[in-house]
Order: C-alpha cells, then structure tokens, then sequence
C-alpha cells in the first residue's frame, strides 16, 4: 500500500524556510550592527515623514567670554564641522519684523506677511509689497540671520550657547577687543583689589556703582591736596592720648559716581618671595582677588588718593531699574528752590554743577524760601544761570549767590578776567605795605610812600654846627598810585601766590595783586625797590551825595610833603679871633 503524503508537509516546508530566512537575517543584521551600520537605515518601512520649510538662525556652540570678538571657531561645532542653528518654519514669521539692507546701505524694517520655500529658495513678501530673498535677510524679530553679519563683532558679555544673536550682545561695530573697548568714552579703567572695597563681591558685570570713602579727619587736608582741590582742609593737630588719634573719626565723601563693574570680582595667582634662616629663600603662590572698574578721568585721583590713605571705600550699587513715571517734589506754592554751594567757591574760578553738590551725596544743595524774599535778595534760583559762570570774589558755602557776585557773562577764568579793561596787575609784597593783610576784593585805594632821608651834618648844610633835624623832619611823602583796585587779597585761598615759595625753611607770604594803570607801574616799582614804606588810604565804597563828591579830575588828591627846617630861624654869626661860625635859633613868635 502506498504512503500517504501528509497534509502539512507544504506547511512545514513553508516554516523551515522562514526559520532559515530568520537565522540568516539575524546574522546579516548582527554582524553589520557590530560594523557600527545604522540598521534604521536599511528598514525599508521607516519612511520620514516631509519636514516643513524651516529658517535657520545661527547660534554659538560653545561660551563666548566678555569683551571678546566672535570668530568661526565660536560658532562652527567641532562635533558635527556644521554651525549650530535655531529653526524657525515659515509658517511661525508671519507679522515677525524682517530686518534688510537698504539701497543706500541703511537697515529697513518691514513686517513678514508671507514667507514660501521655492525652488529657488525661501523668498519673503514684506508688508508694502517688497519681495526679498533669504540672502538679502539681516535680521529677524531682531535676531541674526547671517553667520558673516555676527563674525568679528565684541560681546559685551558672556555669550552662552543655545542662543541666537542679537544687536544688543554687541558693542558698536569697529569697537576693539579687551578693557579698551569694553570701558565707555570719557572713562577709565581701573584695577582694584577687592579687600579694599567694602561690599564689592556682591555686585555683577555692568552694573553702575558709586565709591564713598571714610577719610579720617586727620588725612582730609592731604586728601585734598591730592584730589587738586584749593580749599582749605580739615587738618587737626591729633592729641597722641586721645581717641582720636586711633583715626576713628572720620567724614565721608564720594570719590567716583556712576562707575561701571567691568569684570567682576575674580581671583588670580602672584607669586611672592618668602625668606627664613631654615628654609631660605623660595617662592609662594598668594591668591589675589581683584576687580576692575571703568570710573570717569576726573575720579582716577580721588580714588587713588583714598586707597593710598587707607581710607574705607564702600560701594553703593545704583538701582537697575527702569524710570518711573513718579515725578521729582514739588516745591510749594509760593516758595523757590535757591541753590546753594556745598563748598567754599574760589574766585576767578569757573564754576561747576559739582560745586553745588553735597560731598558725600553729590545731590544739589538748595533751600526753599519765600519767592519774594528771593526776588528781593536777587538771589539766582536757576542753576543753569550759575554753571560757567565766574565769581567776583569767594563765595562761602551754603550761601545763595546774587548777580553782583558774579563777573559778566563770557568773562574769562583767573587773573586775566578779572583785571579791569586799560589796567595791568602788579604784585606787592605785603610786608612793605601797612595793613596789606585787611584789604578784600574790590577795594579802591590810594597808596602813598614815606621815604626819610639820612641826617645831614650842620656844616654840610650852610655849615650850621648847631641843626639837628629830627626823623619827622627828614620824611619825604608823596602820591605813588591812584585808585588802586584789590584783586586779589593775601588771606584768599584761590591766591596763586599762597604757600608757593620758600626762603631756605622759611615760606614766604602771600602777595597782594592790585591792578594800577600802567604809567603807575615804573613809580610804584621804584618805591619797592627803594624800600619805601607804602600806606594805603581806601576810598569809599558807598554812593557819594553829589555835593559831597570829589571831583574825579582833581589832581594830587595826596599832596607831596616836604619838610624846611631853615623856614622860621634866625641866623647869627659869631666872630671869635680869627675863626667864624654861624649859628641858628628858633624865631620868636
């Protein structure tokens, strides 16, 4: 009888076949997965669906530090030789602001109505009809579009990855690299340790500071000096016993304003040299923290000047916030705020908003007071009218400045403005002048000179044995200037001539400047050189009654003296032998 076939021989046919299939697939697969071929790649049933038309801003794939210029290196990913992108589908930049190049080289704005991916690529309709190309974009929604628009530019700080670019991360294009470009017009940039600034490790890069220093009170003469002031310090002569000279008292006074955090507090390695019997000498590495600065040129000295006297410098941060829409006091109805200086304001010398400004503050000094007493007074209420103008003489601090206390306006700074039209300033010596200590600006005077002559013998004179004249007698006065003008008194800490020379250890005093017209110089210098002693008579500075006044053409208003002793004696000569001899007596009255 013949064998049967089974039913399922094709059925175990059909599965032998698809186990070998499987075995060898495995095989296949396993031995290119350990070649490292992606095996996602072969699957013929992983279809990608279609990406959406995308716009590609460029971005940095590593950390771009402060101050530092943008380079290929900082945006081409080492990792993947591509630069790193943010995307954007087209669909997303309908009403976004698309930045382009104009005809004439300026940046047009226009918002995006429609952006389409041609075969030509992506192409742009702007809102007035203008259709540009993705090469012709600059920006969009104010972010860089072109690599090459970004290469070269200085990050104004630490650039970190995973961002697009924009115009606020830069400095102005051609600005330098490092501190130098990095520091505002018009400021400096200083280095700083920080343990001598109080309070600085808490602050951040570009914020703006403000530096008051405690000056102790024995060092704030020195400090002014320092600084370039002219006024007079607060010096005090320090009991050793006391308190006091332990340097504890102290007044405070803002030595930068509106400095800038360029680099903030960071610690860096110096190499100091050590010396001991043991071990000799070698080398340490010492940590140094510091902080650099960018403070305005007219600062650089006062902060100098407090480091270097060891004074407690803290730092205020301002407020970083935007302005708001609360609005300054009001001054009251019927009252006006008068400026007033905070410091003493030195004659002849242009005048500053930073005379009116507290020291320690900086805010502008003023007071309110009744509108009308400050009419009446002709008191200036408006600082614009006093900022450049020059004072006649020195104005005390805390005091409101009147018109008349002012040159007028356009009238240089220093002696040469305040010498008078046809007049010529000459400098006496106020040792040689009686009373040269007690004069003030704007005096008018006369100044007349003594001279004595030396005692004449009798026979030298008509041969009278018996004259003796006495030092009265012997005086000559006589008019030398006429209506002298003080411009300058001794005691006056804006005169140049005070404390500037010295005789061996000896200083020598201030002089006196007056301003005479110039046919009086050569007999005023003669005077002085002969040493004649100068007096002064000083006119007055009130409104004469015109009845009263002396007229302005009359000459010798001090008459010349002269002194004749022979004008009332009697002469009587004496006949003895063969000698003779003359002698002279009082006249009987």
């Amino acid at each position: 009888m013949p064998k049967q076939k089974s039913p399922f021989a094709f059925l175990k046919i059909l599965l032998t076949l698809m186990a070998s299939a499987i075995v060898i697939g495995s095989g296949i697969a396993a031995s290119m997965w350990a070649a490292g071929v992606p095996i996602e790649k072969l699957a013929f049933w992983n279809t990608k669906a279609e990406q959406p038309a995308v716009i590609e801003l460029p971005m940095n794939w590593q950390l771009i530090p402060a101050y530092s210029k943008v380079t290929r290196n900082d945006l081409i990913d080492p990792r993947t030789g591509k630069i790193p992108s943010i995307k954007i589908p087209l669909s997303g930049l309908s009403g976004m602001t698309a930045t382009i190049s104009g005809p004439a080289g300026d940046l047009i704005k226009q918002p995006i109505q429609k952006a389409e991916d041609t075969k030509s690529g992506i192409i742009f309709q702007l809102k007035d009809g203008t259709v540009i190309t993705q090469q012709q974009l600059v920006k969009v929604g104010g972010a860089f579009t072109q690599a090459t628009d970004i290469i070269g530019r200085v990050v104004k700080s630490d650039k970190s990855s995973g961002f697009a670019f924009a115009e606020n991360n830069f400095f102005e294009e051609g600005t330098p690299a490092g501190l130098a470009g990095a520091t505002p017009p018009g400021m400096r940039a200083m280095t700083l340790q920080a343990d001598q600034l109080a309070g600085v490790h808490r602050i951040s890069m570009g914020e703006q500071i403000d530096l008051v220093a405690n000056i102790p009170l024995q060092k704030l003469n020195r400090f002014e000096r320092s600084t370039g002031s002219r006024l007079p310090g607060a010096e005090l002569v320090m009991d050793p016993t006391s308190a006091r000279s332990e340097n504890k008292e102290t007044t405070a006074r803002l030595v930068a304003r509106q400095a800038v955090v360029l680099t903030p507090v960071l610690q860096r390695v110096s190499t100091e040299t050590s010396a001991s019997l043991s071990q000799g000498k070698k080398l340490l590495s010492v940590p140094v923290e510091e902080v650099v600065l960018a403070v305005a040129a007219e600062d650089v000295a006062a902060v100098t000047a407090a480091l270097e006297l060891g004074a407690t410098v803290n730092v205020l941060v301002r407020s970083g916030r935007l302005t708001s829409d609360e609005t300054a006091p009001t001054v009251p109805d019927g009252m006006a705020a008068v400026p007033i200086p905070g410091q003493t304001l030195l004659a002849y010398q242009t005048i500053r908003t930073v005379s009116f400004e507290d020291p320690a503050t900086a805010y502008v000094r003023t007071i309110n007071v009744p509108a009308k007493t400050a009419e009446t007074s002709n008191w200036i209420t408006d600082l614009s009218q006093l900022v450049g103008r020059i004072p006649r003489h020195d104005l005390p601090a805390t005091v409101p400045i009147r018109e008349e206390d002012l040159m007028p306006s356009g009238t240089a700074p220093g002696l040469s403005g305040a010498t008078p039209p046809g007049r010529v300033l000459f400098f006496l010596d106020p040792e040689g002048l009686i009373g040269a200590h007690a004069f003030e600006f704007g005096q008018h005077l006369d100044l007349v000179a003594s001279r004595t002559t030396s005692q004449a013998s009798g026979r030298s004179r008509s041969e009278f044995s018996n004259v003796t004249l006495s030092e009265a007698q012997r005086t000559r006065v006589e008019s030398i200037a006429e209506d002298v003008i003080v411009v300058m008194p001794v005691h006056s800490p804006a005169n140049p001539t005070l404390n500037k020379t010295k005789v061996g250890n000896k200083s020598v005093s201030a002089k006196l400047i007056v301003a005479v017209r110039p046919d009086q110089v050569a007999q005023l210098e003669y005077a002085v050189a002969i040493g004649s002693g100068l007096r002064a008579t000083v006119r007055s500075g009130t409104a004469a009654e015109p009845e009263k006044e002396i007229s302005a053409t009359q000459k010798d208003r001090v008459k010349m003296m002269k002194f004749d002793p022979l004008s009332e004696t009697r002469r009587t000569d004496i006949f003895i032998g063969g000698s003779h001899e003359s002698q002279l007596f009082g006249a009987n009255r």
